[in-house]
Protein backbone atom coordinates (compact mmCIF):
# COMPACT_ATOMS: atom_id res chain seq x y z
CA UNK A 1 0.00 0.00 0.00
CA UNK A 2 2.83 2.38 0.81
CA UNK A 3 4.47 1.74 -2.55
CA UNK A 4 1.21 2.59 -4.35
CA UNK A 5 0.81 5.73 -2.24
CA UNK A 6 4.30 6.85 -3.25
CA UNK A 7 3.53 6.37 -6.94
CA UNK A 8 0.30 8.34 -6.62
CA UNK A 9 1.98 11.22 -4.77
CA UNK A 10 5.33 11.26 -6.53
CA UNK A 11 5.02 14.82 -7.84
CA UNK A 12 4.21 16.44 -4.50
CA UNK A 13 6.89 14.41 -2.75
CA UNK A 14 9.47 15.82 -5.15
CA UNK A 15 8.18 19.39 -5.07
CA UNK A 16 8.17 19.50 -1.26
CA UNK A 17 11.72 18.16 -1.20
CA UNK A 18 12.77 20.97 -3.51
CA UNK A 19 10.96 23.54 -1.38
CA UNK A 20 12.81 22.44 1.76
CA UNK A 21 16.18 22.40 -0.02
CA UNK A 22 15.62 25.96 -1.23
CA UNK A 23 15.71 27.20 2.36
CA UNK A 24 19.29 28.24 3.17
CA UNK A 25 19.38 26.65 6.61
CA UNK A 26 22.98 27.46 7.58
CA UNK A 27 23.37 28.31 11.27
CA UNK A 28 23.21 32.07 11.84
CA UNK A 29 22.68 34.70 14.49
CA UNK A 30 19.81 34.00 16.90
CA UNK A 31 16.44 35.58 16.12
CA UNK A 32 13.18 35.60 18.04
CA UNK A 33 12.00 32.01 18.15
CA UNK A 34 15.07 30.83 16.25
CA UNK A 35 18.19 30.28 18.40
CA UNK A 36 20.15 29.04 15.38
CA UNK A 37 19.12 31.77 12.96
CA UNK A 38 16.37 32.45 10.48
CA UNK A 39 17.31 29.72 7.97
CA UNK A 40 17.07 26.69 10.31
CA UNK A 41 13.94 28.20 11.87
CA UNK A 42 12.24 28.48 8.47
CA UNK A 43 13.20 24.91 7.61
CA UNK A 44 11.63 23.60 10.82
CA UNK A 45 8.48 25.64 10.29
CA UNK A 46 8.16 24.27 6.76
CA UNK A 47 8.45 20.64 7.86
CA UNK A 48 6.05 21.02 10.79
CA UNK A 49 3.48 22.90 8.69
CA UNK A 50 3.63 20.23 5.99
CA UNK A 51 3.15 17.46 8.55
CA UNK A 52 0.27 19.29 10.19
CA UNK A 53 -1.47 19.71 6.83
CA UNK A 54 -1.62 15.90 6.58
CA UNK A 55 -3.14 15.52 10.03
CA UNK A 56 -0.01 14.53 11.95
CA UNK A 57 0.68 15.80 15.48
CA UNK A 58 3.52 18.34 15.62
CA UNK A 59 5.45 20.30 18.22
CA UNK A 60 8.03 23.08 18.01
CA UNK A 61 10.25 22.94 21.11
CA UNK A 62 11.15 26.61 21.49
CA UNK A 63 12.86 26.76 18.11
CA UNK A 64 15.63 24.35 19.15
CA UNK A 65 14.07 21.30 17.53
CA UNK A 66 10.67 19.91 16.69
CA UNK A 67 8.85 16.66 16.23
CA UNK A 68 6.10 14.97 14.25
CA UNK A 69 4.39 11.88 15.59
CA UNK A 70 1.87 9.19 14.74
CA UNK A 71 0.41 6.47 16.92
CA UNK A 72 -0.50 6.04 20.57
CA UNK A 73 1.22 5.25 23.85
CA UNK A 74 3.90 6.67 26.11
CA UNK A 75 6.85 4.73 24.68
CA UNK A 76 7.98 5.68 21.22
CA UNK A 77 10.37 4.81 18.42
CA UNK A 78 12.37 7.80 17.20
CA UNK A 79 13.79 8.75 13.83
CA UNK A 80 16.16 11.67 14.34
CA UNK A 81 17.40 13.83 11.48
CA UNK A 82 18.63 17.39 11.03
CA UNK A 83 17.59 20.35 8.92
CA UNK A 84 20.68 22.54 9.26
CA UNK A 85 23.41 22.44 6.61
CA UNK A 86 27.03 23.47 6.25
CA UNK A 87 27.89 26.49 4.05
CA UNK A 88 27.62 25.75 0.34
CA UNK A 89 31.01 27.10 -0.69
CA UNK A 90 31.94 28.02 -4.26
CA UNK A 91 32.26 26.19 -7.55
CA UNK A 92 28.82 24.62 -7.91
CA UNK A 93 27.60 23.59 -11.34
CA UNK A 94 24.04 24.53 -10.34
CA UNK A 95 23.05 27.06 -7.66
CA UNK A 96 23.26 25.30 -4.28
CA UNK A 97 19.86 26.54 -3.06
CA UNK A 98 17.83 26.29 -6.26
CA UNK A 99 17.28 22.52 -5.91
CA UNK A 100 17.39 22.02 -9.67
CA UNK A 101 16.86 18.54 -11.07
CA UNK A 102 19.33 17.31 -13.69
CA UNK A 103 19.80 13.74 -14.87
CA UNK A 104 17.12 12.69 -12.34
CA UNK A 105 19.14 14.06 -9.41
CA UNK A 106 18.31 17.04 -7.22
CA UNK A 107 21.31 19.33 -6.71
CA UNK A 108 21.41 21.29 -3.47
CA UNK A 109 23.27 21.73 -0.22
CA UNK A 110 21.52 19.34 2.15
CA UNK A 111 20.25 17.00 -0.56
CA UNK A 112 21.83 13.96 1.12
CA UNK A 113 22.99 15.58 4.38
CA UNK A 114 20.41 15.64 5.80
CA UNK A 115 17.33 17.51 4.56
CA UNK A 116 16.62 15.04 1.78
CA UNK A 117 16.59 12.01 4.09
CA UNK A 118 14.65 14.02 6.69
CA UNK A 119 11.96 14.74 4.11
CA UNK A 120 11.86 11.07 3.13
CA UNK A 121 11.09 10.09 6.74
CA UNK A 122 8.30 12.66 6.91
CA UNK A 123 6.66 11.26 3.79
CA UNK A 124 7.08 7.76 5.25
CA UNK A 125 5.04 8.77 8.26
CA UNK A 126 2.46 10.56 6.11
CA UNK A 127 2.15 7.40 4.01
CA UNK A 128 1.63 5.18 7.08
CA UNK A 129 -1.20 7.39 8.28
CA UNK A 130 -2.77 7.76 4.83
CA UNK A 131 -2.80 4.00 4.23
CA UNK A 132 -4.23 3.23 7.66
CA UNK A 133 -1.25 1.30 9.04
CA UNK A 134 -1.43 1.39 12.85
CA UNK A 135 1.89 0.80 14.67
CA UNK A 136 1.83 -0.81 18.13
CA UNK A 137 4.04 1.95 19.51
CA UNK A 138 4.13 5.63 18.72
CA UNK A 139 6.56 6.78 16.04
CA UNK A 140 8.15 10.19 16.46
CA UNK A 141 10.28 12.05 13.92
CA UNK A 142 12.62 14.49 15.66
CA UNK A 143 14.16 17.31 13.61
CA UNK A 144 17.27 19.01 14.99
CA UNK A 145 18.73 22.32 13.85
CA UNK A 146 22.32 22.35 15.17
CA UNK A 147 23.79 19.01 14.14
CA UNK A 148 26.51 20.54 11.98
CA UNK A 149 27.80 22.62 14.89
CA UNK A 150 27.30 21.99 18.61
CA UNK A 151 24.25 19.71 19.00
CA UNK A 152 22.64 22.26 21.34
CA UNK A 153 19.34 21.37 19.69
CA UNK A 154 19.42 17.83 21.10
CA UNK A 155 20.64 18.97 24.52
CA UNK A 156 17.69 21.34 24.80
CA UNK A 157 15.12 19.01 23.28
CA UNK A 158 15.78 16.12 25.64
CA UNK A 159 15.71 18.39 28.67
CA UNK A 160 12.06 18.97 27.79
CA UNK A 161 11.02 15.72 26.13
CA UNK A 162 11.34 12.03 27.17
CA UNK A 163 13.82 9.86 25.32
CA UNK A 164 12.69 7.02 23.03
CA UNK A 165 13.21 3.32 23.66
CA UNK A 166 15.11 2.97 20.36
CA UNK A 167 15.47 4.47 16.93
CA UNK A 168 17.66 5.38 14.02
CA UNK A 169 18.95 8.33 12.08
CA UNK A 170 18.92 8.52 8.25
CA UNK A 171 22.25 10.35 8.17
CA UNK A 172 24.85 7.89 6.91
CA UNK A 173 24.67 4.96 4.49
CA UNK A 174 23.08 1.56 4.00
CA UNK A 175 23.12 -1.09 5.18
CA UNK A 176 23.65 0.16 8.74
CA UNK A 177 26.20 1.80 11.04
CA UNK A 178 26.60 -0.05 14.35
CA UNK A 179 29.71 1.77 15.58
CA UNK A 180 30.88 5.38 15.38
CA UNK A 181 34.34 6.59 16.29
CA UNK A 182 34.89 8.98 19.15
CA UNK A 183 35.03 12.60 18.08
CA UNK A 184 37.27 15.31 19.49
CA UNK A 185 38.45 18.73 18.43
CA UNK A 186 41.96 19.66 19.46
CA UNK A 187 42.88 23.33 19.64
CA UNK A 188 46.57 23.93 19.14
CA UNK A 189 47.97 27.38 19.96
CA UNK A 190 51.40 28.71 18.95
CA UNK A 191 52.67 32.19 19.77
CA UNK A 192 53.48 34.31 16.70
CA UNK A 193 57.15 35.19 16.29
CA UNK A 194 56.90 38.98 16.32
CA UNK A 195 60.66 39.50 16.74
CA UNK A 196 61.69 37.70 13.59
CA UNK A 197 63.64 39.68 11.00
CA UNK A 198 62.29 37.34 8.33
CA UNK A 199 59.24 38.11 6.25
CA UNK A 200 56.40 38.60 8.73
CA UNK A 201 52.99 36.92 8.52
CA UNK A 202 50.51 39.72 9.25
CA UNK A 203 47.26 37.85 8.61
CA UNK A 204 46.24 34.23 8.22
CA UNK A 205 42.93 32.41 8.02
CA UNK A 206 41.62 29.10 6.69
CA UNK A 207 38.49 26.99 6.77
CA UNK A 208 34.82 27.57 7.56
CA UNK A 209 33.70 24.61 9.66
CA UNK A 210 35.49 22.04 11.80
CA UNK A 211 33.65 19.19 10.12
CA UNK A 212 34.70 20.20 6.61
CA UNK A 213 38.01 19.81 4.82
CA UNK A 214 38.95 23.48 4.25
CA UNK A 215 38.65 24.59 0.64
CA UNK A 216 40.27 28.01 1.20
CA UNK A 217 43.24 29.39 3.13
CA UNK A 218 45.01 32.72 2.86
CA UNK A 219 48.02 34.49 4.38
CA UNK A 220 49.47 37.95 3.91
CA UNK A 221 53.25 38.30 4.29
CA UNK A 222 55.11 41.55 4.92
CA UNK A 223 58.42 41.20 3.09
CA UNK A 224 59.73 44.61 4.29
CA UNK A 225 60.52 45.87 0.78
CA UNK A 226 59.01 45.83 -2.70
CA UNK A 227 62.03 43.99 -4.09
CA UNK A 228 61.83 41.28 -1.45
CA UNK A 229 58.08 40.99 -2.05
CA UNK A 230 58.62 40.42 -5.76
CA UNK A 231 61.23 37.75 -5.09
CA UNK A 232 59.04 36.06 -2.49
CA UNK A 233 56.04 36.01 -4.83
CA UNK A 234 58.09 34.52 -7.64
CA UNK A 235 59.38 31.75 -5.38
CA UNK A 236 55.90 30.90 -4.04
CA UNK A 237 54.44 30.75 -7.56
CA UNK A 238 57.14 28.31 -8.64
CA UNK A 239 56.73 26.17 -5.54
CA UNK A 240 52.97 26.02 -6.04
CA UNK A 241 53.34 25.06 -9.68
CA UNK A 242 55.88 22.34 -8.89
CA UNK A 243 53.71 20.92 -6.10
CA UNK A 244 50.50 21.27 -8.17
CA UNK A 245 48.94 23.49 -5.52
CA UNK A 246 46.20 25.83 -6.74
CA UNK A 247 47.48 29.14 -5.41
CA UNK A 248 46.89 32.80 -6.22
CA UNK A 249 49.72 35.21 -5.38
CA UNK A 250 49.12 38.96 -5.25
CA UNK A 251 51.58 41.78 -4.50
CA UNK A 252 50.72 45.14 -2.90
CA UNK A 253 53.83 47.25 -2.20
CA UNK A 254 55.93 45.18 0.19
CA UNK A 255 53.19 42.69 1.05
CA UNK A 256 52.31 39.42 -0.64
CA UNK A 257 48.97 37.64 -0.21
CA UNK A 258 48.92 33.92 -0.93
CA UNK A 259 45.54 32.21 -1.31
CA UNK A 260 45.23 28.46 -1.75
CA UNK A 261 42.19 26.68 -3.15
CA UNK A 262 41.64 23.12 -1.96
CA UNK A 263 38.57 20.89 -2.19
CA UNK A 264 35.94 20.50 0.53
CA UNK A 265 34.78 17.15 1.89
CA UNK A 266 33.29 15.78 5.08
CA UNK A 267 35.80 15.71 7.92
CA UNK A 268 35.08 12.03 8.56
CA UNK A 269 36.52 11.30 5.10
CA UNK A 270 39.38 13.81 4.89
CA UNK A 271 41.18 11.81 2.20
CA UNK A 272 38.39 12.66 -0.24
CA UNK A 273 39.21 16.39 -0.03
CA UNK A 274 42.22 18.63 -0.49
CA UNK A 275 43.22 20.57 2.63
CA UNK A 276 43.96 24.19 1.71
CA UNK A 277 45.47 24.99 5.13
CA UNK A 278 48.14 22.29 5.01
CA UNK A 279 48.95 23.16 1.41
CA UNK A 280 49.39 26.82 2.33
CA UNK A 281 51.61 25.74 5.22
CA UNK A 282 53.77 23.77 2.79
CA UNK A 283 54.32 26.91 0.72
CA UNK A 284 55.05 29.13 3.70
CA UNK A 285 57.34 26.59 5.36
CA UNK A 286 59.54 26.38 2.29
CA UNK A 287 60.75 29.97 2.64
CA UNK A 288 62.15 32.31 5.25
CA UNK A 289 59.07 33.59 7.04
CA UNK A 290 58.17 34.09 10.68
CA UNK A 291 57.38 30.82 12.50
CA UNK A 292 58.89 28.91 9.58
CA UNK A 293 59.45 25.73 11.63
CA UNK A 294 55.80 25.81 12.68
CA UNK A 295 54.70 26.01 9.05
CA UNK A 296 56.89 23.05 8.14
CA UNK A 297 55.32 21.02 10.93
CA UNK A 298 51.78 21.96 9.89
CA UNK A 299 52.58 21.23 6.26
CA UNK A 300 53.51 17.67 7.21
CA UNK A 301 50.22 16.94 8.98
CA UNK A 302 48.25 14.27 7.18
CA UNK A 303 44.84 12.67 7.63
CA UNK A 304 46.17 9.77 9.77
CA UNK A 305 47.21 11.98 12.69
CA UNK A 306 50.79 10.72 12.48
CA UNK A 307 52.14 14.28 12.36
CA UNK A 308 50.49 14.84 15.74
CA UNK A 309 51.60 11.55 17.25
CA UNK A 310 48.01 10.30 17.57
CA UNK A 311 47.69 7.74 14.77
CA UNK A 312 46.02 4.50 15.89
CA UNK A 313 43.38 1.95 14.86
CA UNK A 314 41.28 -0.94 16.13
CA UNK A 315 39.39 -3.87 14.63
CA UNK A 316 35.90 -2.44 15.20
CA UNK A 317 36.25 1.04 13.76
CA UNK A 318 39.54 1.06 11.85
CA UNK A 319 42.10 3.87 11.72
CA UNK A 320 41.95 7.31 13.28
CA UNK A 321 41.39 10.26 10.94
CA UNK A 322 42.40 13.87 11.49
CA UNK A 323 41.22 16.99 9.70
CA UNK A 324 42.80 20.42 10.21
CA UNK A 325 39.47 22.16 9.67
CA UNK A 326 40.04 25.76 10.75
CA UNK A 327 42.95 28.03 11.60
CA UNK A 328 43.69 31.72 12.11
CA UNK A 329 46.11 34.30 13.46
CA UNK A 330 44.67 36.53 16.18
CA UNK A 331 45.79 38.29 19.35
CA UNK A 332 49.43 37.47 18.69
CA UNK A 333 48.97 33.71 18.34
CA UNK A 334 48.16 31.05 15.77
CA UNK A 335 45.19 28.81 16.48
CA UNK A 336 44.73 25.48 14.73
CA UNK A 337 41.61 23.33 15.17
CA UNK A 338 41.95 19.63 14.35
CA UNK A 339 38.82 17.50 14.09
CA UNK A 340 39.75 13.94 15.11
CA UNK A 341 37.69 10.77 14.65
CA UNK A 342 39.35 8.14 16.86
CA UNK A 343 38.86 4.37 17.35
CA UNK A 344 36.57 3.25 20.15
CA UNK A 345 39.47 1.57 22.01
CA UNK A 346 41.29 4.91 22.41
CA UNK A 347 40.27 7.36 25.14
CA UNK A 348 40.09 11.09 24.65
CA UNK A 349 42.58 11.55 27.50
CA UNK A 350 45.08 9.35 25.66
CA UNK A 351 44.51 11.40 22.53
CA UNK A 352 45.20 14.70 24.27
CA UNK A 353 48.25 13.42 26.12
CA UNK A 354 49.77 11.84 23.00
CA UNK A 355 49.41 15.06 21.00
CA UNK A 356 50.90 17.29 23.69
CA UNK A 357 53.85 15.00 24.35
CA UNK A 358 54.60 14.69 20.64
CA UNK A 359 54.62 18.42 19.88
CA UNK A 360 57.08 21.06 21.06
CA UNK A 361 56.58 22.58 24.52
CA UNK A 362 55.90 25.86 22.70
CA UNK A 363 52.67 24.34 21.33
CA UNK A 364 49.67 24.27 23.67
CA UNK A 365 47.08 21.55 23.06
CA UNK A 366 43.59 21.75 24.58
CA UNK A 367 40.31 19.92 24.05
CA UNK A 368 37.40 22.06 22.82
CA UNK A 369 34.85 19.40 21.85
CA UNK A 370 34.27 15.73 22.58
CA UNK A 371 31.60 13.18 21.66
CA UNK A 372 31.95 9.66 23.05
CA UNK A 373 32.03 6.77 20.62
CA UNK A 374 28.97 4.65 19.84
CA UNK A 375 28.75 0.87 19.76
CA UNK A 376 25.58 -1.21 19.35
CA UNK A 377 25.86 -5.01 19.41
CA UNK A 378 25.45 -6.21 15.79
CA UNK A 379 23.32 -9.12 17.07
CA UNK A 380 20.86 -6.85 18.94
CA UNK A 381 17.13 -6.84 18.05
CA UNK A 382 17.48 -3.29 16.73
CA UNK A 383 20.26 -4.14 14.30
CA UNK A 384 18.67 -7.47 13.32
CA UNK A 385 15.33 -5.82 12.54
CA UNK A 386 16.83 -3.06 10.42
CA UNK A 387 19.12 -5.48 8.59
CA UNK A 388 16.06 -7.59 7.72
CA UNK A 389 14.49 -4.47 6.21
CA UNK A 390 17.67 -3.68 4.29
CA UNK A 391 17.95 -7.20 2.88
CA UNK A 392 14.36 -7.07 1.66
CA UNK A 393 15.23 -4.13 -0.63
CA UNK A 394 18.82 -4.72 -1.74
CA UNK A 395 20.63 -7.52 -3.52
CA UNK A 396 24.02 -6.54 -2.10
CA UNK A 397 24.90 -8.86 0.78
CA UNK A 398 26.64 -6.25 2.91
CA UNK A 399 27.42 -6.37 6.62
CA UNK A 400 26.81 -3.65 9.23
CA UNK A 401 29.75 -1.30 9.37
CA UNK A 402 31.44 1.44 11.39
CA UNK A 403 32.05 5.07 10.51
CA UNK A 404 34.05 8.12 11.46
CA UNK A 405 30.91 10.22 11.17
CA UNK A 406 29.09 11.55 14.21
CA UNK A 407 25.35 11.10 13.88
CA UNK A 408 22.33 11.72 16.06
CA UNK A 409 22.37 8.02 16.93
CA UNK A 410 24.56 9.14 19.83
CA UNK A 411 21.82 11.44 21.10
CA UNK A 412 19.31 8.71 21.98
CA UNK A 413 19.53 5.24 23.55
CA UNK A 414 19.66 2.07 21.46
CA UNK A 415 20.08 3.77 18.08
CA UNK A 416 22.07 3.39 14.87
CA UNK A 417 22.44 5.17 11.56
CA UNK A 418 20.36 3.52 8.82
CA UNK A 419 20.84 4.98 5.32
CA UNK A 420 20.15 7.10 3.45
CA UNK A 421 23.07 6.77 0.99
CA UNK A 422 22.51 3.76 -1.25
CA UNK A 423 25.22 1.11 -1.75
CA UNK A 424 27.64 2.06 -4.50
CA UNK A 425 26.65 5.73 -4.61
CA UNK A 426 29.38 8.40 -4.23
CA UNK A 427 29.57 10.18 -0.89
CA UNK A 428 28.81 13.86 -1.56
CA UNK A 429 27.99 15.26 1.89
CA UNK A 430 29.71 18.62 2.47
CA UNK A 431 31.03 18.61 -1.08
CA UNK A 432 30.45 20.87 -4.06
CA UNK A 433 27.55 19.69 -6.26
CA UNK A 434 25.95 17.64 -3.46
CA UNK A 435 23.01 15.79 -4.97
CA UNK A 436 20.61 12.89 -4.45
CA UNK A 437 18.94 10.69 -7.03
CA UNK A 438 15.19 11.18 -7.08
CA UNK A 439 14.56 7.43 -7.28
CA UNK A 440 16.74 6.88 -4.20
CA UNK A 441 14.71 9.49 -2.34
CA UNK A 442 11.45 7.78 -3.22
CA UNK A 443 12.84 4.35 -2.39
CA UNK A 444 13.90 5.62 1.03
CA UNK A 445 10.34 6.69 1.73
CA UNK A 446 9.24 3.08 1.27
CA UNK A 447 12.19 1.64 3.21
CA UNK A 448 11.74 3.96 6.16
CA UNK A 449 8.00 3.34 6.34
CA UNK A 450 8.76 -0.37 6.66
CA UNK A 451 11.59 0.19 9.16
CA UNK A 452 9.49 2.43 11.41
CA UNK A 453 6.61 -0.05 11.39
CA UNK A 454 8.77 -3.07 12.19
CA UNK A 455 10.58 -1.33 15.03
CA UNK A 456 7.33 -0.03 16.52
CA UNK A 457 5.77 -3.50 16.33
CA UNK A 458 8.71 -5.62 17.56
CA UNK A 459 10.79 -3.67 20.11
Amino acid sequence: MVKEYIEQNRAVMISTLQALLRIESVKGHPVHGGPFGIGPSRALDYVLDLASSYGLTTKNVDGYAGHVEYGEGEEYIAVVSHLDVVPAGDGWTYPPYDAEIHQDKVYARGAIDDKGPAMSTLWSLIALKATGIQPKKKIRLIFGLDEESDWKCMDYYFKHEPKPIAGFTPDASFPLIFAEKGLATLRIDVQADAESMAAQIVSFQGGERLNMVPAHASATVDCHSATAASEFALRIRKLAKDAQIRATVEIADCQVTVTVEGMSAHASRPNSGVNAITQLAQLLGSGTVSNSSMWRTIGAWDTTGKGLGIDSEDDETGPLTANLGMADLSNGAYHFFVNVRFPIRLTVDDLLQNAQSYLSDKWRVTLTEHLPSLYIDPTSPLVSTLMDVYQAYFDEDLEPKSTGGATYARAIPNAVAFGALMPGRPELAHQVDENWAIEDYLTCIEIYAEAMTRLANTL
